[in-house]
């Protein structure tokens, strides 16, 4: 069975407590964290998380990250970021590649931000505000991203990314999963008929859930295999649990 990863982002220091229970009674696997430059960083409460094994950083999406990087004006924000995987010694800092970026800008830029730890999310075929992702939601991307840098595999952001393209879903995973060899993925639901980015509850997908946990229960006999709710936020914590609960009895 994969570890259960659950998403929270830097300033939600209240629920941090929350977590540590979480992952001591054994209902996750660890924490991905979401570096939030928006507010100022608590290293205090930062340091209790810890008790909660942050396994990953996730690289800000806010503040241009969405469409290019890397400026003058991000280099602090990256930085910032790196601070925070040293600080938990998180072997993963999750970047997405940007919306506007092509194979060229993208590796001229990822070799500023020259970091071993990075994984690669794929994107979806259109972003929240329906603009296409040019770069990083083909196989053929996602292929030639891999060959230096390992991916972090979203099953929703994939279903959208293959409607986008005309694809079959099953078989765009089937063979992403193939040629990538992923251990890291998120998850949430969505409509597989819609190329926008959702990240809704898993019981509201139509793409088939039993599918996907029957899939990655196969590859976790052969790897560590660690996966990511990335679902709506409810009453603090309690809905991260409860769509782990609902996928983990499928």
């Amino acid at each position: 069975m994969p570890n259960y990863i659950l998403k929270i982002w830097s300033q939600n220091t209240d629920w941090f407590p929350e977590a540590v229970k979480l992952y001591q009674a054994g209902k996750i696997g660890g924490v991905e964290l979401y570096n939030n430059i928006s507010a100022p960083l608590d290293w205090t409460a930062l340091a209790k998380l810890k008790e909660a094994n942050v396994v990953s950083i996730h690289n800000p999406h806010s503040h241009g990250w969405h469409d290019s990087w890397l400026t003058d004006e991000q280099r602090p924000q990256w930085e910032q970021t790196q601070k925070l995987a040293d600080f938990f010694s998180a072997p993963r800092i999750v970047v997405h590649p940007a919306r506007t970026h092509d194979e060229t800008t993208f590796f001229e830029n990822i070799e500023k931000l020259n970091d071993k730890r990075i994984f690669i999310e794929n994107m979806a075929g259109q972003d929240i505000d329906a603009q296409d992702m040019q770069y990083g939601q083909t196989l053929k991307d996602l292929i030639t991203i891999n060959k230096k840098l390992p991916i972090c595999f979203d099953f929703e952001k994939a279903t959208k990314a293959a409607t986008h393209q005309g694809l079959d879903y099953k078989v765009f995973i089937s063979e992403a999963l193939e040629k990538l060899k992923p251990t890291y993925f998120h998850i949430s639901g969505g409509d597989i008929h819609n190329p926008i980015d959702e990240h809704a509850n898993v019981w509201e997908a139509n793409m088939d859930m039993t599918w996907i946990r029957q899939t990655l229960d196969v590859l976790a006999l052969k790897d560590d295999v660690w996966l990511l709710f990335e679902t709506p936020k409810v009453n603090g914590l309690e809905n991260d649990v409860k769509n782990m609960d609902w996928f983990r009895a499928l």
